[in-house]
């Protein structure tokens, strides 16, 4: 292994698909964006993270994620657990991209690898979500764009098994109609920064240290990733005809007003079901990948990220 040359970390189902042709098809563009380049391959769920940690345990000094949210996120999170020796490059090129849009990346792949040549680094914030599995045991990982739990959760799962043949916004905003006639507001505590847990009803929750979430919609719109502190956004008890009649609001970024919508910056938070509950799901960059209690830390300055 070369230490200075790139490894670029490939989510071959993000997108739509990889075949072997339309890999060899970006080997130039990646090459001339990059320069030499190694490339690994995820082949089922954890793998970006577990290639990432690999590769900086042994030196590598940039690793690239190429794919979809959760691949990002992955990637991030191997690098984190090798104690974030590395810089962090991403070609975008799943179906949600809402990591890629608070970072307004170029979507082609030669302009993304040459975008990663060329930029300097900046250190952003990451999230770090101890949460429960379903097996009842304890996990940490890290993320780096929103967590969520609620909700949003449920549109995620939805999301990630449709064919998003129709592209991000149709994929989600079916996802979203389909959950709305199901899904009921949940009971939970949340406690922010160490002070007393407050019982709320929810639609959903967003931590944010990015803007987007669910195919586009900018439900953190004030959010920083370079400022130490999360954005938590919480949608109160709204009934599905409400919550359809302001979707549009949440797209753009205009929802905070709204009265039954609660915001607040927080460095720690920490949430648990209200005993008796349903199993609550919690979303971390678009995947689903444990239930309620969880915390949410912040991470301040952790991840070197060329953009």
């Amino acid at each position: 292994m070369e230490a200075d040359k790139p490894v670029v970390i490939v989510n071959p189902r993000s997108g739509g698909g990889l075949s072997e042709r339309r890999w060899a098809q970006l080997v130039g563009p990646l090459t001339e964006g990059l320069g030499p380049f190694d490339a690994r391959f995820t082949e089922s769920v954890g793998d970006g993270s577990r290639l990432a940690t690999d590769e900086v345990s042994a030196g590598r000094r940039l690793v690239v994620a190429f794919g979809g949210d959760g691949t990002i996120s992955e990637v991030a999170d191997g690098i984190l657990r090798a104690g974030g020796k590395a810089e962090l490059g991403i070609i975008p090129r799943g179906t949600g991209g809402d990591f890629r849009r608070t970072l307004a990346l170029p979507e082609e792949v030669g302009a993304a690898a040459r975008h990663i040549k060329q930029s300097p680094v900046h250190r952003i914030d990451a999230g770090r979500a101890t949460f429960t599995l379903a097996d009842g045991s304890r996990t940490t990982r890290h993320f780096v764009n929103i967590a969520s739990f609620g909700f949003s959760a449920e549109v995620a799962q939805r999301a990630n098994r449709s064919a998003k043949r129709l592209g991000a916004k149709a994929s989600f905003l079916g996802a979203t109609l389909s959950s709305l006639m199901a899904y009921e507001n949940v009971e939970v505590t949340i406690a922010v920064d160490g002070g007393e847990p407050q019982r709320r009803t929810t639609r959903l929750a967003a931590i944010g240290n990015g803007c987007y979430f669910g195919g586009g919609m900018k439900v953190c719109p004030t959010s920083c990733l370079d400022d130490g502190l999360f954005d938590l956004v919480v949608v109160g008890d709204f009934s599905r005809l409400e919550l359809l009649r302001r979707i549009s609001s949440v797209y753009s970024g205009n929802h905070l007003g709204l009265d039954q919508i609660s915001s607040a910056r927080a460095r720690r938070i920490e949430v648990a079901p209200v005993a008796g509950s349903a199993p609550i799901p919690i979303e971390l960059d678009g995947e689903t990948p444990g239930y309620l209690p969880a915390t949410f830390e912040i991470v301040p300055s952790a991840l070197a990220l060329r953009f």
